[in-house]
């Protein structure tokens, strides 16, 4: 059993390193660092009780956390795509299509663990032109954007963001990208497209939040 002393001096060896994961947070590996930071403390417990070495514990449990940490950073984006999805929907009119997800393999590259997650590819939502003016439109367009920012932060990547309207005068079939603008979010980056689409009804504006994630990672 360990002694009052070593309780004491593990107890702050868990929370500075969790304190420490937390305060490195806010890139692409955001969920990657926090899961390594808890993995560590976990692996330091166990490493204490078996009366092991703590940093040889510590090491072992960072890279488990760091591979559960960047599964659990990937489904978070899912379920914050669909809180922006789900707000959009309130519009009266709006169309919102399901969010789309793809199935990414994900490997240690300490321990060759591999397993996968789903992680967010796009969302779409067709919102009508009466209503961009409205509380309602405003307040979803705020969300989509910002979960794009947060997603080009986290991920340290690209995040399209494509505005879609029908031209006044069609000029054939074609879509047209008419501007493109790229603003630094983080590490990363949104780049919004403009773009003129025929096909698209006359009465809406469709907004599209897309990445580009890898079939297979290794972290």
């Amino acid at each position: 059993m360990m002694n009052g002393t070593k309780k004491t001096l593990l107890g702050g060896l868990v929370a500075a390193v969790l304190l420490s994961s937390c305060a490195s947070a806010g890139s692409k590996t955001e969920g990657t660092l926090i899961g390594g930071g808890i993995g560590c403390a976990g692996g330091a417990i166990l490493a204490a009780v078996t009366k092991n070495d703590v940093a040889t514990g510590c090491a072992a449990g960072a890279v488990i956390g760091g591979l559960i940490g960047y599964m659990n950073a990937r489904e978070a984006e899912v379920a914050d795509a669909q809180k922006a999805a789900d707000s959009a929907s309130k519009v009266e009119g709006a169309k919102v299509s399901p969010v789309q997800t793809q199935t990414v393999q994900v490997t240690d590259k300490k321990t060759k663990k591999t397993d996968t997650v789903k992680a967010f590819k796009s969302v779409s939502v067709d919102i009508p032109k009466r209503q961009l003016d409205t509380a309602e439109g405003k307040d979803a367009v705020r969300k989509l954007e910002e979960y794009a920012r947060k997603t080009a932060a986290d991920r340290g990547e690209t995040v399209d963001v494509t505005y879609v309207t029908r031209p006044e005068k069609s000029a054939g079939t074609a879509k047209v990208t008419l501007k493109q603008t790229l603003e630094a979010s983080g590490g990363g980056q949104i780049r919004r497209n403009y773009v003129a689409d025929p096909r698209l009804p006359n009465n809406v504006q469709r907004i599209t939040i897309e990445v580009k994630n890898k079939d297979k990672i290794e972290v």
